[in-house]
């Protein structure tokens, strides 16, 4: 009997080993399948990792790039700021410089004015003395005559 039980040990051992044999066979399985599919997503992450690392490669270039553009254009726009102010401060300089040029011009053609009234008035009078000192000639070169008449006469009448 001892030896009936021992083979009914031996028999239910050998079923239970083969039990747990088939069941590590099928967790084997299982693990090799969880490896494979383990090793695909390390390879796909690493795969995914690369190209990221490349994007992100790309984008700190092109910020970078646009960084330096952006730097650039804000020293233009501070040149350009500072060349616009000094020509509006060059163009109140001339705006106050005309007005004083178009004041100083409206004096002078005020003066001019008066200077050519002036003139006139002095060319009239001059013409007037000119007349009167042609009226004096020709009465002059009258009473010369009369007188050269008369000095001929008395001297025929001795």
């Amino acid at each position: 009997q001892i030896g009936l039980c021992v083979r009914a040990c031996v028999s239910t051992l050998t079923m239970d080993i083969e039990k747990a044999s088939a069941k590590i066979q099928g967790l084997e399985i299982s693990k090799d399948a969880s490896d494979r599919a383990l090793c695909e997503s390390i390879q796909s992450l690493s795969t995914s990792t690369k190209m990221l690392q490349e994007v992100q490669s790309q984008y700190n270039t092109e910020k970078k790039r646009l960084e330096d553009a952006l730097n650039g254009s804000r020293k233009q726009i501070e040149v350009l700021s500072e060349k616009l102010q000094k020509e509006e401060r060059e163009t109140a300089t001339l705006c106050l410089k005309i007005a004083s040029l178009e004041s100083t011009n409206l004096s002078l053609n005020s003066t001019i004015s008066t200077k050519l009234e002036e003139i006139g008035k002095r060319e009239a009078l001059v013409n007037s003395l000119t007349a009167d000192a042609k009226k004096s000639s020709a009465k002059i070169q009258e009473l010369e005559k009369a007188r050269n008449a008369l000095d001929k006469a008395l001297k025929e009448s001795k």
